[in-house]
């Protein structure tokens, strides 16, 4: 079963009024944990002016980089390793790092994560499963099964 689900949001007036973000991350790491179990590949996608984000990740982990026009993905197969980087680094100033965030079960993306943490594609293995991801969300999260 497949499930789209978009996490409610305000804009940051302060800094960046196109900055997505939710009253807070704690529906991450629950789903994080969840989805990690055996993926092989974790990519992480950057805008590349986002250069501290893409400097830390660069210097503290073992990553496959590729760099485009506008993205910086890194691919990492140390799952232990991209772990402890997304559910105890994944914030900064109570902003959500990266732009985009994958998890990769034998070539099929099973955990899609895009827009600062905001909007979600997984592949639930039945309804129950799907309950559970309702369950660890905010109140007000858009759904769709199907």
């Amino acid at each position: 079963m497949k499930v789209q689900f978009t996490i409610p949001w305000s804009y940051s007036e302060e800094v960046d009024t196109t900055f997505p973000l939710p009253d807070d991350y704690m529906y991450w790491k629950p789903l994080v944990e969840h989805f990690l179990e055996g993926i092989d590949i974790v990519e992480i996608h950057c805008w590349n002016e986002e250069q501290d984000v893409i400097q830390e990740i660069q210097s503290d982990y073992n990553s496959f980089v590729h760099v485009s026009d506008h993205m910086t993905v890194f691919k990492m197969t140390n799952i232990n390793t991209a772990k402890e980087l997304l559910l105890n680094k994944c914030e900064k100033d109570h902003r959500f790092k990266w732009f985009t965030v994958n998890f990769i079960m034998q070539g099929e993306v099973i955990f899609h994560s895009s827009h600062w943490a905001t909007e979600f594609a997984v592949t639930a293995k039945n309804s129950a499963e799907a309950a559970w991801i309702q369950s660890v969300t905010p109140k007000n999260t858009d759904f769709l099964f199907y």
